[in-house]
């Protein structure tokens, strides 16, 4: 097993930074070179981030034996070329979710990563954080009885700019491509572990919502069913402060997560957790306190994984991608023909 690994950024926004400031914590993952949209953004970056190199182009990057694996930050439309570059370099990937704006796309990213044998993880963080295996296993234990219900939000508010990310369509916007994905792949984690498997495919998918002037959905929500008779409400969005609340309802109570997505919803937070309502019992509180943020804990994951090409459950695999994009894509569509 692998002792360390030296990441190459690309993207030098918001999220880049994130990932830069938490491997700072981390002994065994490292960023020693970083691209953007231009050399004058990437010296930027290295310079806030005393990073050994910084490259004008991915090229130049991916030319960096230096570099083992890629952290692709860019903006949606990007990913799909900048994964299967850095795959075929024959660098390891961790790309942003969505890993691709839809299945065809996720599709084409993952063959290129078997045929090169290289890992690739989609980077939906949450899924790697022990709160996870904690939720897990609090309800395989049938805390709250039988499950039958989930509710999950991922939405916030953002001025509406027309030429912004999360609103311009060339530039990915809408909600459901920025923030759809984390319910999603919250109610499909539940729902698999009631069927017995690693996540569960909806039977069917009913969305409704806000499309906004430009095209992009500022606010979506989709109602799903399972075959185990399982249901969820899934709700995104950009322009309404929906909130960051997962709720798990079972025959016996709930489990109510404030914000699975971000621990307190500060990119480099520590703490975070969740409550147990019980018929007849006292709320319980259950705390989860790491010694990283994590995309430092996605990070070391990565590196653990290593020489395999995928993440172990929960962490999202090759099969739960593809499950996800589709059910994204069924969403996306409910709303065009709206």
């Amino acid at each position: 097993m692998k002792a360390t690994l030296n990441w190459g950024v690309v993207g030098t926004g918001g999220i880049a930074a994130a990932f830069a400031e938490a491997l700072q914590r981390s002994t065994r993952c490292r960023v020693v070179n970083v691209t953007g949209t231009s050399r004058a953004k990437a010296e930027a970056f290295r310079a806030t981030w005393s990073l050994p190199a910084a490259a004008g182009s991915l090229p130049e990057l991916l030319a960096d034996s230096n570099v083992e694996a890629v952290y692709i930050a860019s903006p949606h439309p990007a990913h799909e070329a900048q994964a299967i570059a850095s795959i075929e370099a024959g660098k390891h990937v961790l790309c942003e979710k969505p890993i691709a704006l839809d299945v065809a796309s996720a599709g084409r990213i993952i063959a290129a990563a078997e045929r090169r044998q290289v890992f690739l993880m989609e980077a939906f963080m949450y899924r790697c954080h022990p709160l996870v295996r904690e939720l897990l296993g609090r309800l395989r234990d049938g805390v709250i009885g039988p499950i039958r219900h989930v509710r999950a939000d991922f939405g916030f508010r953002v001025p509406r700019n027309p030429d912004g990310r999360l609103f311009d369509l060339k530039l990915g916007g809408g909600s459901i491509w920025d923030v759809g994905g984390y319910p999603v792949s919250f109610a499909r984690l539940i729902a698999g572990l009631v069927e017995g498997s690693p996540f569960a495919e909806p039977v069917r998918v009913v969305g409704t919502g806000r499309l906004g002037p430009t095209g992009a959905d500022e606010l979506a929500t989709a109602l799903l069913d399972f075959a185990s008779g399982l249901t969820a409400e899934v709700t995104s969005a950009v322009l309404f402060d929906v909130g960051t609340e997962a709720v798990v309802f079972g025959e016996a109570g709930k489990i109510v997560l404030p914000n699975p997505w971000i621990p307190e919803g500060d990119r480099q937070g520590l703490s975070t957790g969740f409550s147990i309502h019980r018929d007849g019992h006292t709320p319980e509180q259950v705390s989860i306190q790491t010694d990283k943020a994590t995309y430092a804990i996605e990070a070391e994951l990565v590196l653990d994984s290593l020489p395999g090409l995928q993440a172990a459950w929960p962490a999202m695999s090759w099969a739960d991608t593809l499950g996800n994009m589709r059910v994204m894509d069924a969403w996306r569509a409910t709303l065009t023909r709206a």
